[in-house]
């Protein structure tokens, strides 16, 4: 059995100092196997914000694992932004803006899907490069199928069923597509401030086929959770999440600030469940 915590959005520089310590305390009494940061460390990617996230890993007394949000490039200098974006990230965060994590059971892959520009105004949507789905369809092919295997992402995969026209990453159903070919069981992901659950049917494939897994295994599960620590709300509280993986499956439940801490919201068996909005 695997214990892992979930958290995305973080947005130091934006946050109730009274929900960060209640965070470090209530993910450390869990005592997880990893935890996992989707994402948005800072507000705007200044140094102190880059420092405070720093201390905050620092204080987690278990591995951790992260990818990058788009408000983790500097908004304000932008030669670094288009020429070095992942400067700060990596000399506070991690060296990796994709990492890989790999213990006994688990197989964690990590897509960083923020951009430094867009053919666009708004530059907070992500996108995922085909050669990024490439590199995570070698590196995942390399994971032994006994493990359960998780992709990371910042911005979402699949859109909340109750907002169907949400914007999601660029490239989503292709990405999609290739974590199911390769056994994936849950990708993470934040960036909207919303908490909530959606299992992904299995696609026709060609039955010649051999390079991909039978489309009777089990599901893939989206997960998203809603912003750990930020003041920046949206129409959901400070939340995080707990996922228990054990025999090839995954329980995961929602721990919601209360205003005096964090407590237990519901829990859920992604295999049985189609739909989950995990924070009503």
């Amino acid at each position: 059995m695997k214990r892992i915590a979930h958290i995305s959005d973080l947005h130091f520089g934006r946050v109730d100092d009274a929900v960060v310590e209640a965070l470090v305390d209530d993910i450390n009494a869990y005592t997880p196997d990893l935890v996992i940061i989707s994402g948005d460390f800072t507000q705007r990617a200044k140094r102190r914000e880059y420092c405070d996230a720093k201390a905050f890993v620092g204080r987690l007394e278990a591995p951790w694992f992260a990818v990058p949000g788009n408000h983790d490039i500097s908004f304000h200098h932008l030669f670094q932004r288009f020429f070095d974006p992942w400067r700060r990230y990596r000399r506070y965060i991690h060296k990796e803006v994709e990492p890989t994590y790999e213990d006994d059971e688990l197989f964690v892959v990590g897509i960083n899907t923020a951009r430094r520009a867009a053919f666009e105004l708004d530059w907070s949507h992500g996108r995922i490069s085909g050669d990024q789905i490439e590199r995570t369809a070698r590196r995942l092919k390399r994971a032994p199928d006994h493990k359960f295997k998780i992709v990371v992402g910042h911005h979402p995969f699949l859109p909340p069923p109750y907002a169907p026209d949400t914007r999601v990453v660029g490239r989503a159903d292709e990405a999609l597509r290739m974590f199911e070919d390769h056994g994936v069981r849950l990708a993470l992901a934040g960036h909207l401030h919303r908490g909530y659950l959606r299992v992904v049917e299995p696609a026709a494939v060609d039955p010649r086929r051999t390079d991909v897994r039978p489309r009777d295994a089990a599901p893939m599960v989206v997960v998203q959770t809603a912003s750990a620590t930020s003041t920046r709300l949206r129409d959901e509280p400070n939340a995080y999440q707990r996922i228990c993986v054990e025999d090839g499956k995954a329980v995961i439940r929602a721990r919601v600030w209360s205003g005096a801490g964090f407590d237990h919201a519901v829990e859920v068996d992604p295999d049985t469940t189609q739909q989950f909005r995990a924070i009503a």
